[in-house]
């Protein structure tokens, strides 16, 4: 019991200005003054003017208007309310490639800014289909032209048109299935070949299809053909030169891994060396570059400045891939199912907690032996840890007063959560030799701890779930490991403080979290008998007797049936009246599963397997007494 999933996450999302530079941007938010900012719906009005408009300089000023507006809190429930997605995607089909561009534009900031929901929304509305139509215009051998301006329009509006089907699949498996319809993969799979079409296209071709290809058949039997294969080898056995070369090398290498029949074990290696080389780009001394070059005393924009901040925000992106590849080769998506057979009867539950640890301790590490041994020689964790430290408070003020800065804020926010996401998988998943090797264990609980209570009263979700996420697996493996010393010197204060954490927040998987933290302790201080068994276990009781969340109940309740299998406990349990609370809780929580059943999803297991363990655990506690 108490098994934890490791977590598999989405790909980090480039900047949402897409390919509209500074001066540009600066522009659009001066025509949307304070007063119109206060008043979205007054600003609205211009917008649809404008996109209905009979000129396509006017069409294309509304298209930018929008993508200027949709970051703003409640702007893009205003934008759906008024159907102004149904406006803008059949402009995709502009005559004019401009206009073409700037909806593009305008709906990918949409799509980036606004959760997964807008993007379903989206599709509901029909985006798809101008979309993919424009698509298939770049069919048949399309290539681009070779002009002597800075940019082919027909380049830009393609860029654009990848970028939000890759934020649209990446958000819904609708978007995924009509690529597959639609035989999207055609047309994308040409526009790798760097040297006919250009680092920028060709890496907007490849985020899509590290997006698309992730657990999508149709499109992993094609690129699992030799040729296709061998292409992908040929680039990340490369040696990149450039922001540019690094990003696309890391994007295949997501691509490969996504490929089940692809046997890669002789380059796991030299995958993790480059995937660490990414990591350990200095990132802050490019920062530093584009925030001297921004002027923000004068608010010039120059050439420099509008060179430096796109590659800011490539080695970001590379560098969230490289984060996310690592964590996801440290799971597997059958790992997840801990119960075979959810309706199994209370009679078949076996209260013998013993063999319920050995199980636990025996559980085989499921990490390739390629994957281990190069994990090893690199002594990957401890060069995830060194990219955990939060931005100091002067970093923070310098990229808040830049436009470009506050979004590379926002992506340097969400490495760190990366980086803590990777530490919990591969604390979960690697074995004890290469623990020993890098950072302490009981060290890496400590410091982890510390950046909790720093960030205690952060308004980031994803950042506190994901710090305790990592407190979770390592002291979980702090346990297994037998390594308890450290943990000893835990108070009840601490205990309080991460009751508080959960408080907090709303997010389920974090208040999960904290449960499974408290149990590990409880457990440990169930064989001395501490002073902290009986809080942790009222604590644990509480929840499971009063909280809303069925599946937050069903997690506490397994907590509770860890820290007190011991008939040692039964003292404790006594005290805090945990069986007769128990006993009472029973028919309640049946019926709660019984009207929640629908609701569950893939939950159902969870909850069903905690009834069937409430049942056994009372009956085996009440035979005792």
């Amino acid at each position: 019991m108490g098994k934890s999933k490791t977590k598999r996450f989405g790909s980090i999302k480039p900047n949402p200005i897409g390919l509209v530079n500074g001066k540009i941007i600066n522009e659009q938010e001066a025509q949307i003054n304070d007063d119109q900012a206060a008043n979205i719906p007054a600003a609205l009005t211009n917008i649809i003017e404008k996109l209905q408009a009979p000129t396509s300089e006017e069409r294309a000023c509304g298209c930018q208007l929008m993508a200027s507006i949709v970051s703003q809190p409640k702007a893009i429930g205003y934008l759906l309310r008024e159907n102004v997605v149904k406006m803008t995607a059949p402009l995709f089909l502009d005559k004019c490639l401009d206009v073409r561009k700037s909806a593009l534009g305008a709906l990918r900031n949409m799509s980036v800014y606004g959760q997964a929901d807008v993007s379903e929304v989206m599709i509901d509305h029909d985006v798809l289909t101008p979309l993919t139509a424009l698509l298939q215009t770049y069919n048949n051998g399309w290539l681009p032209e070779k002009e002597a301006s800075k940019y082919d329009t027909n380049v830009d509006v393609l860029i654009e048109s990848l970028e939000l089907l890759s934020n649209l699949c990446e958000s819904n498996n609708s978007a995924v299935k009509r690529f597959n319809k639609e035989n999207l993969l055609t047309t994308i799979l040409p526009l790798l070949n760097v040297e006919v079409y250009g680092y920028q296209l060709c890496n907007s071709a490849a985020r899509c299809l590290l997006v698309v290809s992730e657990n999508n058949i149709e499109a992993t039997t094609v690129c699992q053909k030799p040729d296709v294969v061998s292409s992908f080898l040929k680039i990340i056995e490369s040696d990149p030169h450039g922001i540019d070369a690094v990003l696309l090398r890391t994007l295949i290498t997501g691509i490969l891994l996504n490929l089940p029949e692809v046997d890669l074990s002789l380059h796991y290696k030299g995958i993790i060396k480059a995937i660490l080389q990414v990591l350990g780009m200095d990132s802050f001394s490019m920062i530093d570059a584009a925030l001297q070059s921004s002027h923000l005393d004068s608010g010039e924009n120059t050439l420099e400045n509008e060179l430096t901040w796109p590659e800011v925000d490539k080695l970001l992106t590379a560098q969230g891939v490289s984060l996310e590849l690592l964590a996801n080769m440290c799971c597997s998506d059958e790992e997840w199912e801990d119960v075979e057979n959810s309706e199994l009867s209370s009679d078949d539950q076996t209260m013998d907690m013993e063999e319920d640890s050995a199980e636990s301790a025996s559980e085989v590490l499921c990490l390739p032996s390629e994957i281990a041994s190069a994990f090893l020689e690199e002594n990957i964790l401890s060069k995830i840890l060194l990219k955990v430290s939060p931005l100091t408070e002067d970093q923070t003020s310098k990229l808040q007063e830049s436009h470009c800065g506050k979004n590379t804020l926002k992506k340097l926010r969400d490495l760190q959560t990366r980086c803590l996401l990777c530490i919990s998988n591969i604390v979960g998943a690697v074995d004890e030799s290469l623990l020993s090797q890098s950072t302490p264990l009981s060290t890496m609980w400590t410091g982890l701890y510390q950046l909790l209570q720093i960030s205690s009263a952060t308004e980031d979700e994803d950042l506190r779930w994901a710090l305790t996420s990592a407190l979770r697996a390592v002291i979980q493996r702090m346990t297994d490991l037998q390594q308890t010393e450290s943990v000893s010197s835990i108070q009840a204060s601490d205990i309080d403080f991460m009751v508080g954490v959960a408080k907090a927040t709303n997010n389920r998987e974090t208040q999960i979290n904290v449960i499974k933290i408290l149990s590990t302790i409880g457990c440990m201080s169930s064989v001395t008998l501490s002073s902290l068994l009986q809080k942790i276990g009222a604590i644990l009781l509480e929840v499971a007797c009063h909280n809303e969340d069925i599946i937050v109940v069903s997690e506490s309740l397994d907590s509770l049936f860890d820290v007190f299998k011991e008939d040692n406990t039964d003292g404790v349990a006594k005290e805090i009246g945990l069986v007769d609370q128990l006993v009472d809780l029973q028919a309640s929580f049946k019926l709660r599963i019984k009207e929640k059943r629908g609701e569950l999803g893939e939950n159902f297991s969870i909850v069903m397997m905690a009834k069937s363990n409430l049942a056994g655990f009372i009956k085996y506690k009440l035979s005792k007494r």
